[in-house]
């Protein structure tokens, strides 16, 4: 039987045919069970009971950085001038006012996709930006934007009710007052009771005028 001819050889130097390395995955942050059963039903676009939320890495809310665990990882930060507002505060679950002291973000930013949030916008109020932080435990801290593009300054109240999936009885949420400067905004943030959360509201009211906008 003759022989087959050599295949032929191509001449390739030891520089080309060094392996290409591939390009390094992006580190994902270690989240508890309940960390991620909590962005799973946030992030789901295709659920009826809540509005679906973006996971992004980018906080619009500087100063939640105060709040960040130790060993999580940081959010890049939206360049801002906050300088002239005042020590974030907000509300617990049981409706106390409480500054921002504990460090239990988990660095996770979820953005509600939606853009219906326009339904809050009246003649003297706009809400400017709405974020979801999940905690380590399990909670969500809501962060709010409100801005006054009225011409004087706003006596306001702000809610946050969180509609949890263990107890679907109406309940009463508690507003947080603050006085917004015209032209000025103010930042506010919510803290959801333990438990799996559905879904949550924001609520704005003034001048005996409610303004509502939900999340669902």
């Amino acid at each position: 039987m003759a022989a087959l001819p050599d295949a032929p050889t191509a001449n390739v130097s030891s520089e080309s045919a060094a392996p290409v390395a591939s390009p390094s995955p992006m580190p994902q942050p270690q989240m508890t069970p309940e960390v991620a059963a909590l962005v799973v039903h946030l992030t789901e676009t295709e659920q009826s009971d809540t509005l679906a939320h973006d996971l992004v890495d980018t906080t619009g809310f500087p100063e939640a950085i105060a709040s960040l665990a130790p060993g999580a990882t940081a959010p890049k930060v939206e360049k801002i001038d906050y300088r002239s507002q005042p020590p974030p505060h907000g509300l617990t679950a049981e409706g106390d006012s409480v500054a921002l002291i504990d460090r239990d973000w988990t660095g996770l930013v979820l953005v509600p996709i939606n853009k219906s949030l326009s339904k809050a916008y009246t003649s003297a109020v706009k809400l400017l930006k709405v974020e979801a932080h999940p905690l380590q435990d399990g909670r969500v801290r809501v962060w709010i934007r409100m801005q006054n593009i009225g011409s004087r300054e706003l006596p306001s109240e702000i809610a946050c009710a969180f509609s949890m999936r263990s107890d679907n009885r109406p309940v009463s949420p508690n507003f947080y007052e603050l006085q917004v400067p015209s032209r000025e905004f103010r930042d506010v943030f919510f803290v959801s009771p333990a438990g799996d959360l559905l879904t949550y509201t924001v609520l704005i009211r003034s001048n005996r005028v409610n303004y509502r906008v939900s999340q669902r």
